[in-house]
C-alpha cells in the first residue's frame, strides 16, 4: 500500500497531518504577546476549525488550552464518519517545539530507562517499561514530567493524557469498536510515540474486551529509543508510520552515528546510552521533486509540517514515479514561510491574526489588543509546558463543545 501508496491510505495520512497542523495554527508563539504559550483558539472555536477540514469533519475536541499549550484530544462524533471508518476514532494531536524550554528538553539526548510517573487522577493505573527500553531523555521527561514550581498545573502531561483517554474508553465502553489514533510533527511525533506506547499497554490491561488498535502518523519524527523500545512496541501492537524528508535533518537525530542503520552492531552495542534505533516503517520524501517550492539552504525548510504534507499530497511511490499533487492547496506551504517559487504570487507568511491584533483605540492611537482567554478554574485536562513570561492561568471555556484536552505540564 505505500509503493506505489494507495490513494485512500494518503487521504487519510493528510488527515492526521492536518490534526497535527491544528496544534501550531492554535498556537501562540508570539513572545510579546500576553498570551504568549497559549492557545489561539477556544475549544468551540478549534471545533469549528476541524469542520472547515475536509479531514476533520465529524470530530470534537476533547479538551480546554492553558500553558504553553500541547496539542489536543478529538473524538469522532458524527455517524457517517464512523461508519466510513467502520469505528469510533480518538485522535491525540501534539505539536512540535515552539519554547526555549523545549528547545532545552531536545538537548538531552542520552538514553534513559524508561519510568513513567504515577497518574494522580488514576492512581490505580500505571504503565511499566519492559526491562531494558530505553528512550531519550528529554522526550520522556516532556511527557512524564512535573513541575513543583509551575503555577499552571501540577500535573504530568501523561497525567492528563491517561486521564482523559481513561474517561472516554469509560463512555465508550459499550462500543465494540473503537480505536486510538496518534499524530504529531517533530517534537510531537516523539510525543505521539510515547503516549501510544503507554496508552497501547493500559489498554490491554484495562479492558477486558479485545486490545483497542492504536496506530501512530509520525511526521518528522526523530529517533526515540534503543532497540528494545522499538521491538516492544511492534511487539505490543503499536502501528507506526513515519514520514520522512530526505533533506530534513531532524529525522536523522539522535544517534547520528549509532543507530539501526549500522547492522549486527545495532544489537552488540545495544547497551550503549546513545545507540538509537528509529520505529515502525517510514515513507521517504523527497523536497526536490516538487516543482513549486524553491531551492533553499535553510534547515528549516525541509522540516516545515506543511512542506510535508505538500511533498506527501504528490507522492505516488518510489522516486521513479512522477511528483503529481492530488489537490493539496500548495498556498499553504507559505503559511509561515517563503518557500513557493515567484510564478505562484503567493505572499510568504500569510497567516497571521487580523491586523496583527492591533487595533485603533477611541482616541485614535492603535495599540495591540491580543484576544483575551475566557478564564475556568484549573484543571488537569490540558497539555502544556511552561512559558517563560506569564505567571497567569488563560485557559479556555467551551460550555457549547464537547471537548476534551491535551496538555503537557
Amino acid at each position: 500500500m505505500l509503493d506505489p501508496i494507495n490513494p485512500h491510505l494518503k487521504a487519510e495520512i493528510l488527515s492526521y497531518g492536518d490534526f497535527a497542523q491544528q496544534c501550531y495554527d492554535s498556537f501562540d508563539n508570539t513572545y510579546s504577546s500576553k498570551y504568549y504559550g497559549n492557545s489561539k483558539s477556544s475549544k468551540s472555536s478549534l471545533g469549528r476549525r476541524l469542520e472547515l477540514l475536509r479531514s476533520g469533519r465529524g470530530y470534537q475536541p476533547k479538551s480546554g488550552y492553558s500553558g504553553a499549550w500541547m496539542g489536543y484530544i478529538a473524538v469522532c462524533t458524527d455517524p457517517k464518519e464512523i461508519k466510513r471508518l467502520g469505528r469510533r476514532n480518538i485522535v491525540v494531536a501534539w505539536r512540535g517545539t515552539e519554547t526555549p524550554q523545549e528547545w532545552m528538553q531536545n538537548m538531552k539526548d542520552i538514553l534513559v530507562p524508561g519510568t513513567l510517573s504515577q497518574s494522580t487522577q488514576c492512581p490505580d493505573i500505571q504503565t511499566t517499561f519492559k526491562p531494558g527500553v530505553q528512550t531519550e531523555k528529554g522526550f520522556l521527561s516532556c511527557y512524564n514530567s512535573v513541575y513543583g514550581d509551575s503555577v499552571r498545573s501540577r500535573h504530568s502531561a501523561r497525567d492528563i493524557v491517561v486521564t482523559e483517554i481513561t474517561r472516554l474508553l469509560n463512555e465508550y465502553k459499550d462500543e465494540e469498536d473503537l480505536s486510538i489514533t496518534f499524530t504529531g510533527h517533530s517534537l510531537g511525533a516523539a510525543l505521539a510515540t510515547l503516549s501510544a506506547y503507554d496508552i497501547k499497554q493500559i489498554t490491554m490491561k484495562e479492558n477486558d474486551r479485545k486490545s483497542i488498535p492504536a496506530a501512530v502518523f509520525a511526521f518528522a519524527s526523530p529517533r526515540i529509543g534503543n532497540l528494545a523500545f522499538s521491538e516492544h512496541l511492534q511487539e505490543i501492537g503499536v502501528k507506526v508510520l513515519r514520514l520522512v524528508n530526505t533533506w530534513d535533518v531532524v529525522p536523522k537525530v539522535p544517534g547520528v552515528f549509532l543507530n539501526e542503520n549500522m547492522g549486527w552492531l545495532t544489537r552488540f552495542l545495544h547497551w550503549f546510552p546513545w545507540t538509537y534505533v528509529h520505529v515502525g516503517v517510514h515513507i521517504t520524501l523527497d523536497s526536490s521533486r516538487s516543482p513549486v517550492l524553491k531551492k533553499s539552504y535553510n534547515p528549516a525548510s525541509f522540516h516545515n509540517l506543511e512542506v510535508y504534507l505538500h511533498l506527501l499530497d504528490g507522492f505516488q511511490g518510489n522516486n521513479k514515479l512522477p511528483f503529481k499533487p492530488s489537490g493539496r492547496d500548495p498556498g499553504l506551504v507559505n503559511k509561515y514561510a517563503d518557500l513557493l517559487i515567484e510564478k505562484l504570487q503567493i505572499p510568504s507568511n500569510l497567516w497571521v491574526r487580523r491586523n496583527k491584533e492591533i487595533v485603533k483605540r477611541i482616541d485614535g492611537l492603535l495599540v495591540y489588543s491580543p484576544t483575551t482567554p475566557s478564564p475556568v478554574p484549573l484543571t488537569p485536562r490540558l497539555l502544556y509546558m511552561r512559558p517563560s513570561n506569564s505567571n497567569s492561568l488563560p485557559v479556555y471555556n467551551s460550555s457549547n463543545c464537547n471537548c476534551q484536552i491535551l496538555a503537557l505540564s
